[in-house]
C-alpha cells in the first residue's frame, strides 16, 4: 500500500476518534435521551445496542415498509456497506451478499442468519433469501466486521441476522398479493397468534415469475412455522421451515449480446431444483440458551449433477456476571455430510466442526474492555480421492479485543474460514484437493452516535489482512489458497428527520481490496466496487399516504477472474427505486417502480483471456409492481 494511502488511513482514524469523543461528551453534557434498540447478533443474547463494540445497523419492519424493496436483497442493497451481487433471477434468487469487499469470494465470508440460525450451508451455494417474505420480518441486524469468536466460520466480513415476528411480541396477521413485470405473481400470508400460553407463528410464501431474461423463470414456495411457550423466564419451542425452488439459469452473455439485447440467454442455460427443510428445537432465558437443529438440502441440475447436504448442529451457551465481568461461554457443534454425483464422478464428504468460545465484557466505568477467544477443531474426510490425502484435521484459535467508550470503539481480531465441501471437490474432474483454512487479522475503529434533533450516525474504518484466502482459479478450474490479500474500508451512515413528515438517510462505503503478495501484488481484487453511495427519502403526505425514494450508486470494478487487472472495468451504475403506499382501514395498496431510469446495468461479470473477453450477468430493466395487502 502506498504511503499516501497509509497517511490517509491514519488521519481518518485520528479524526474519527477525536470527533466521536467530542460528540459523545457534548451529548452527555446535554443529557440527551435516546431510544436504545435491543439486539441479539452482537452477543448471541438480548442486549442493548450500546453494549456492542461493533458497527451494527438495525433495519426495522417500518424501515422495510417505507423502502422501495419487495425482497430482502433489495433491503440490503439500500445499505451502503453491503454490496449485493446478483447472477440470476429476481427477488434475490442466487444473490451473493458482500460485507467487507470480498468480490467473488463474498458468499462464504458473510454469515447469514435467520433467528440466529445459520443459512450458510457447507457448499458454494448462496443462502436463498428469496423465500423469506418481507412481511414476516421484525428487524434485520447487520454487524460489519469479524464475528468469528461468537459465530465461528463464515463471519469474516460480518454477520446479517434476519429476525422474524413472534406472537410473544404481539399478535398480528397479514396477507398480501403482488403482481408485476416479467409476469410476476406472489402471494404471502402470516399469522402470529397466542393459543392460551402457546405462541403460534406461521408464514407461507409463493412466488412465480418469468424473470427478466430468456430461460430465467423462477418458482419458489416456502412454509415456516414456530410454536413456543414462555413462562418463568424461559422461552422454549420448535421451528420448522420447508422450501422449494425451481429456477432456470440463463448463463452469462458476451459484450455484443449485452449491448444488443441484455435479456437473451447465454450459450449454456440450465435448470436447477432445490428442496430444503430445517427442524430446530430451542430454549432460552436471560442467561442460558441452546438450539439443536437438523438441516437438509437436496438439489439436482438439468446437466445431470445432483447432491444432498445434511447438517446436524447443537449450540448451547450461557451468560454470567461476576462483579464487573459479564462472561459469555458457548459450544458450537456441527456435523455435515455431502453426497454428490455428476455424470463424470461422485463424492461423499463429511465435516465435523466443533468450536468452544468465551467472551468477557469488563466494565471500566463509562468504558468497557471486551475480550474473546474461540478454539475451533475441524475434521474433513473424503470418500473418493484420486491422489493425496483423504483427510484434513486442523485446529484454529481466533480472538477479539475491543475497547468501548461513549459508543466509540477500537478493535483488533483474528477470524477464519474453513473451505466448504464442494470447494475441495471438482464436479467435472473428480479431483479432491484439501485446502488450508483461511485466516485474517482485523483492525477497526468506529463510532455510533445520536445527535441533537434525532439525527443518528455511524462511522467505521477497518483493515483486514488475509492469508490463504480461498477463491476460484480460472486457470486451473479449481479452488485454491491465494496469495496474501488486504481489505481497507470506510463505512458512513446518517439518518435525519428533516420535519415531522420528511426524513432522509444516506450512506457511503469505500473499499480497497488488493493482493499484497505474489505475481499480482498491488492488483485490485475483482468484483469489488471502490465506492458505493446510497440515499433514501421518505415523505408522509398524511398518516395514510407515503412516498419513498431510494437511490443507489455502485462504482466500477474489475470483471471476475481478472486478478492481473489486464482488462477493463465493469461499469458503475445508478439505480433509482420509487414507491408509494396508501392505507385505508386494515388494507394498503403499494406501487413500486424499480430501476426508474431504465438503466442497462450489471453487477457481475467475468473476464476471459480469449475473445470474447467480457461476459455479463445483466440486471433487470425498469419494472413495475403493485401489492394489495391487509393487516389484522
Amino acid at each position: 500500500m502506498s504511503s499516501t494511502t497509509n497517511t490517509l488511513i491514519r488521519k481518518t482514524l485520528l479524526s474519527l476518534a477525536v470527533a466521536a469523543a467530542g460528540i459523545a461528551q457534548a451529548e452527555e453534557d446535554a443529557g440527551a435521551v435516546q431510544s436504545v434498540p435491543v439486539i441479539v447478533t452482537a452477543t448471541r443474547f438480548a442486549a442493548t445496542i450500546d453494549t456492542a463494540p461493533v458497527n451494527i445497523i438495525t433495519i426495522s419492519a417500518e424501515d422495510i415498509a417505507n423502502s422501495g424493496a419487495n425482497n430482502i436483497t433489495d433491503v440490503l442493497r439500500y445499505q451502503a456497506g453491503v454490496n449485493v451481487r446478483s447472477l440470476y433471477g429476481i427477488y434475490g434468487a442466487r444473490a451473493t451478499i458482500d460485507l467487507g469487499g470480498f468480490g467473488q469470494n463474498a458468499g462464504n465470508n458473510t454469515l447469514m442468519l435467520l433467528n440466529g440460525r445459520r443459512l450458510n450451508d457447507l457448499d458454494l451455494a448462496s443462502a436463498n433469501l428469496a423465500t423469506i417474505p418481507l412481511d414476516s420480518i421484525a428487524r434485520i441486524e447487520i454487524v460489519q466486521g469479524s464475528a468469528s469468536v461468537l459465530y465461528g466460520d463464515n463471519a469474516v466480513g460480518g454477520v446479517i441476522n434476519i429476525v422474524t415476528k413472534s406472537a410473544l411480541d404481539g399478535e398480528s396477521g397479514n396477507i398480501a398479493a403482488e403482481l408485476g413485470s416479467f409476469n410476476t405473481r406472489r402471494l404471502t400470508a402470516g399469522l402470529q397468534k397466542m393459543l392460551g400460553d402457546t405462541a403460534l407463528s406461521v408464514n407461507i410464501d409463493s412466488l412465480r415469475s418469468d424473470s427478466y431474461r430468456d430461460h430465467n423463470a423462477i418458482e419458489n414456495a416456502t412454509l415456516a412455522a414456530e410454536l413456543s411457550r414462555e413462562d418463568d423466564g424461559w422461552n422454549r419451542g420448535i421451528r420448522y421451515q420447508q422450501s422449494f425452488e425451481d429456477i432456470q439459469l440463463p448463463d452469462s452473455i458476451d459484450e455484443t449480446a449485452y449491448q444488443q439485447d441484455p435479456t437473451q440467454a447465454g450459450s449454456f442455460p440450465s435448470d436447477v431444483q432445490t428442496r430444503r427443510y430445517t427442524v430446530e428445537g430451542f430454549i432460552d432465558s436471560e442467561d442460558l440458551a441452546a438450539e439443536v437443529a437438523l438441516r437438509n438440502k437436496q438439489w439436482e441440475a438439468s446437466y445431470g449433477s445432483q447432491a444432498e447436504l445434511e447438517t446436524l448442529s447443537f449450540t448451547p451457551r450461557m451468560r454470567r456476571e461476576y462483579g464487573s465481568h459479564r462472561v459469555i461461554a458457548g459450544l458450537d457443534i456441527y456435523n455435515s455430510t455431502l453426497d454428490a454425483a455428476s455424470p463424470w464422478n461422485s463424492q461423499y464428504v463429511t465435516q465435523k466442526s466443533n468450536g468452544l468460545y468465551l467472551t468477557d465484557a469488563i466494565s471500566l466505568g463509562k468504558a468497557a474492555l471486551n475480550l474473546g477467544v474461540r478454539r475451533q477443531l475441524i475434521e474433513v474426510r473424503a470418500g473418493a480421492v484420486t491422489s493425496g490425502s483423504d483427510r484434513l484435521s486442523d485446529g484454529i484459535t481466533t480472538w477479539d479485543i475491543s475497547l468501548d467508550y461513549y459508543r466509540n470503539y477500537v478493535r483488533m481480531a483474528k477470524s477464519f474460514r474453513a473451505p466448504v465441501l464442494d470447494e475441495m471437490w471438482n464436479y467435472t474432474s473428480g479431483v479432491f484437493v484439501l485446502l488450508e483454512p483461511q485466516t485474517a487479522r482485523h483492525y477497526e475503529i468506529g463510532t455510533r452516535q445520536t445527535l441533537a434533533g434525532g439525527i443518528s450516525m455511524n462511522a467505521s474504518l477497518f483493515r483486514m489482512d488475509l492469508e490463504n484466502e480461498i477463491g476460484y482459479d480460472y486457470a486451473s478450474f479449481s479452488n485454491i489458497n491465494r496469495d496474501k490479500t488486504r481489505r481497507d474500508g470506510i463505512n458512513l451512515g446518517i439518518k435525519a428527520p428533516i420535519t415531522q413528515k420528511i426524513s432522509l438517510q444516506t450512506g457511503y462505503a469505500w473499499r480497497k481490496a488488493v493482493y499484497r503478495d505474489g505475481p499480482n501484488d498491488g492488483k485490485e481484487i475483482p468484483l469489488v466496487p471502490r465506492n458505493k453511495f446510497t440515499l433514501g427519502g421518505q415523505l408522509d403526505f398524511t398518516r395514510n399516504n407515503h412516498l419513498g425514494l431510494n437511490v443507489v450508486y455502485t462504482g466500477s470494478r474489475y470483471f471476475g477472474d481478472d486478478n492481473a487487472n489486464v482488462g477493463k472495468k465493469l461499469d458503475g451504475y445508478t439505480r433509482v427505486d420509487l414507491n408509494y403506499r396508501y392505507r385505508f382501514d386494515q388494507w394498503s395498496i403499494r406501487l413500486l417502480v424499480q430501476n426508474l431510469t431504465d438503466e442497462t446495468m450489471s453487477d457481475s461479470g467475468f473476464y476471459r483471456p480469449a475473445a470474447p473477453n467480457y461476459h455479463y450477468y445483466p440486471l433487470p430493466e425498469r419494472a413495475f409492481y403493485v401489492q394489495l395487502g391487509a393487516t389484522f
